[in-house]
């Protein structure tokens, strides 16, 4: 890890323009709404299975109200924003995102420059790898940010643009597939002067951040945090009579990049997970390549 200081140093008197990411919870998303479809849902469970889920909601708000109080009491003003509600990431000097890597792959997405802090709202259950905050040491790291006394770990992202679209940044991985998990994909995967037309269950490509998660469980290679190559690998190549693949996985070092066409008339592109599903149709093309935006994400 490295020290850096992505923003300008602190003084006593500077008061950043924070923007606190908070969740909805699970229980509040099935137990808590109005919708009718979901009133029956009780019956599907146990008693102790919806408490449970009851607990974590209250400790989740009970945690979150905590990290406003800290706030507010330091003098510092900041906008709460649910997840998935569109907002301008570029005005705030500092993004805090409260819950687990889901809530902070959503701020990661959208960020250019600015400073990213993931606060973990309950390290006992939700998983956040990118988080170095919880609600324990959140005042501890709160303060050292505020006099410019803090580690941040710089991460390397994806450029991903569709059929010339706007580009947008991507933190950890990407998979290419047939909207149905049964179908073949079928696509072109270019790199460099290759091109190759493959038949398979999907190619994922990911960052050095994202290379712990499911590329690796198809097969991949950890990268270490601070690399800026990128991995793809197809899943599950068809391997029909005749049929012979040169492209079959591996690393592209800085400036390399590849463009997967869509061969198929329902594919997907999914980002960062489910939450992100871009149409991927016969003929579009999407370029992946080296983001020139590195996310600088408070550490410690």
């Amino acid at each position: 890890m490295r020290f850096l200081t992505p923003m300008p140093r602190y003084k006593k008197f500077f008061k950043p323009k924070i923007l606190l990411l908070y969740k909805q919870s699970t229980y509040a998303s099935f137990f808590l709404s109005r919708q009718r479809h979901l009133a029956n849902l009780r019956h599907f469970f146990t008693v102790d299975e919806i408490k449970r889920l009851q607990e974590s909601h209250e400790n989740y708000f009970w945690a979150l109200s905590h990290v406003e109080s800290v706030l507010k009491n330091k003098g510092l003003r900041f906008t709460k924003v649910r997840r998935g509600i569109g907002t301008d990431y570029q005005c705030f000097d500092l993004v805090m995102t409260f819950g687990g890597d889901g809530t902070f792959l959503e701020a990661a997405r959208q960020i250019k420059r600015g400073l990213l802090w993931g606060v973990n709202s309950d390290p006992v259950w939700s998983v956040g790898r990118f988080c170095s905050g919880n609600p324990a040491n959140f005042e501890v790291l709160l303060d050292r940010i505020l006099k410019g006394k803090f580690y941040c770990k710089t991460f390397y992202r994806l450029q991903l643009i569709v059929d010339g679209a706007k580009p947008f940044n991507v933190l950890n991985d990407i998979l290419i597939c047939h909207q149905s998990p049964a179908a073949m994909s079928r696509y072109y995967v270019q790199i460099g002067n290759r091109k190759e037309e493959q038949k398979s269950s999907g190619i994922w490509i990911a960052t050095a951040a994202g290379s712990s998660g499911a590329i690796y469980s198809a097969g991949g290679k950890i990268l270490s945090d601070h690399s800026q190559w990128i991995q793809y690998l197809p899943r599950e190549l068809y391997r029909g009579q005749g049929i012979s693949y040169k492209l079959k996985g591996g690393v592209l070092k800085q400036g390399q990049g590849l463009s997967v066409t869509s061969l198929m008339r329902q594919g997907k592109v999914f980002v960062d997970g489910c939450h992100v599903c871009l149409p991927f149709s016969f003929g579009t093309t999407v370029k992946i390549s080296h983001s020139q935006y590195p996310l600088h994400v408070i550490w410690k």
